[in-house]
């Protein structure tokens, strides 16, 4: 898989399209409307399903508004749509027909309905130039981009600066989001490690499928893919992935994670030992810090400094990372009329002028390339647009994506318990995620 070199509060992170541009050309939102002549329009109504977060719900309504001022004949209607069993409300608005026309969501799952006919390709109303060749290749099938993503982040390895500073092994960290080899990080890992007063040096698990992405990330450093680059099926059974789990299970095995890694989960990893200053670095991103500066405050947990860093790669020249959050995107209801006005709000919700406004809201964070530079390079935000750069796909459009998910974290738990060597696990893995593609694909 090939990597290109390019929110506080709840974070995930923003990127858009310049309003009222095509094929990359930038102009002002108030000229969304393609024929400039609204008042003479056919009117239109237009059903906006949008993410449940509390603090943009204003700037959604702001947008609406501004959308309506400039588009007289479109009236946007916004329904508040919680994310909680999302693919079974889109499943029965599929089969009744009663799709809406725009989305605003989690990125995690719509692409499997691009193979399907049900997304508009969106390609002729981004400003690529504006964007991180990686974050758009992420949302895209087939080459087409099918989702703007105006509210994601970029996870790498979340750091206890203190654990670091009192072992006198700040040093060993990479310095300004610089790579690092496996060799660099393992011997970090080994220097803060200390299991006689219940720290470890990498926190691992394997309970679920929880932060399941940062175990094909650590492969990715060895030079593994998950998926073929047509992602049509499962490779992650290459000699380069075989040896990267082979390294995890290492270390595992040398005591530098915590005990009972089979059984450990994401949240009690992540939100319980690593916040309890009990893990030197494991998986994060941007979007716990919240959870760390409630706890923080409330006095739940004892106050340390975080940091974020890359993952480490084999040869320590490269790094590895996804995409995680919401984004914007438009259904094919057939409705030619709908359809035409729905990628015109589209383009006019992710132009740089609405992402401003979004950009101001604490649970998001721009990914365009003009708005990432108002962050300080040295705050967690400004560290997580340098690992978009180092983003791959995770395999949203690939079809049974939840489900080979699911199939994964047992045959990583059959590895690590030895029950199976590290080839066998993989190599079934493989075998049950390419059935449940093909299962899918019919």
């Amino acid at each position: 898989m090939r990597r290109s070199k390019t929110a506080l509060a709840a974070l995930v992170l923003s990127t858009s399209l310049a309003a009222g541009c095509t094929n990359g050309g930038s102009s002002s939102p108030q000229q969304s409307n393609p024929s400039n002549e609204a008042s003479k329009a056919k009117k239109v109504a237009l059903n906006w399903w949008v993410d449940s977060r509390d603090d943009i719900q204003a700037t959604y309504e702001e947008i609406k508004k501004d959308f309506e001022k400039a588009n007289s004949n479109v009236t946007i209607n916004i329904v508040k749509t919680p994310d909680d069993k999302i693919g079974e409300r889109i499943s029965i608005a599929i089969n009744t027909s009663e799709l809406p026309d725009v989305q605003q969501g989690a990125i995690g799952w719509p692409l499997t309905y691009a193979k399907k006919n049900l997304l508009l390709p969106l390609n002729d109303i981004v400003d690529k130039q504006d964007f991180e060749e990686s974050t758009l290749n992420s949302l895209s099938v087939d080459n087409k981009l099918y989702i703007f993503p105006n509210s994601i982040t970029s996870p790498g390895l979340l750091v206890n600066r203190d654990i670091f500073k009192a072992k006198g092994a700040l040093e060993l960290l990479p310095q300004n989001m610089s790579t690092w080899s496996y060799d660099k990080f393992l011997e970090a890992a080994k220097k803060v490690n200390d299991p006689a007063k219940g720290i470890y040096g990498f926190g691992v698990y394997a309970g679920d499928t929880g932060g399941d992405q940062g175990h094909h990330m650590f492969l990715w450093g060895f030079g593994a893919k998950t998926w073929s680059d047509d992602k049509t099926k499962a490779v992650l059974n290459s000699p380069e992935g075989v040896a990267g789990l082979e390294y995890l299970i290492k270390i595992i095995d040398e005591g530098i994670t915590p005990p009972g890694v089979a059984g450990l989960k994401a949240g009690s990893v992540i939100n319980e030992m690593f916040l309890q200053g009990k893990i030197g670095m494991t998986f994060g991103s941007l979007g716990n810090v919240s959870a760390f500066d409630k706890a923080f405050k409330e006095g739940s947990a004892p106050k340390f400094e975080y940091d974020l860093i890359p993952y480490p790669s084999k040869d320590g020249k490269t790094s590895n990372s996804i995409l995680f959050g919401n984004g914007t995107w438009a259904w094919n209801t057939k409705n030619e009329d709908k359809m035409k006005w729905s990628k015109e709000f589209v383009k006019f919700i992710n132009s740089k002028e609405s992402m401003e406004k979004m950009a101001k809201v604490p649970s998001v964070l721009a990914a365009r390339k003009s708005l990432s530079k108002t962050y300080q390079p040295d705050s967690i935000q400004g560290k997580t647009t340098k690992l978009f750069q180092y983003s791959s796909d995770i395999g949203l459009a690939i079809p049974g994506y939840a489900a080979t998910r699911n199939a994964f974290f047992p045959e990583l738990q059959a590895a690590i318990t030895k029950k199976k060597t590290a080839k066998q696990a993989l190599d079934d893995w493989v075998t049950k995620a390419n059935e449940i593609i093909t299962q899918n694909s019919k």
